[in-house]
């Protein structure tokens, strides 16, 4: 059976203006298909891999530090000394 095909002209404003309008499920859905387009050729390790999913899920849960916070400690941490 042959396979119907749609080819579609977008500019890249536009594409960025629809991008903007999605939800941020749809978002991670294509970031983590242009991560597979722009990185299909890189060797990357099951450890790899499975160290960068837990980071994604970490952050999803709202586990990190900011840049912010994370000077602060330091900063904090060299005067109690």
């Amino acid at each position: 059976m042959a396979e119907n095909t749609v080819k579609v002209d977008i500019s890249f404003q536009s594409l960025l203006e629809a991008i903007s309008s999605l939800g941020i499920a749809e978002r991670y859905k294509i970031w983590e298909f242009l991560e597979a387009e722009l990185f299909a050729n890189e060797d990357n390790s099951t450890e790899d891999i499975a160290e960068i999913q837990a980071a994604r899920a970490d952050y999803k849960a709202g586990d990190y530090t900011t840049f912010d916070r994370y000077m602060a400690g330091r900063a904090n941490k060299s005067i109690i000394v």
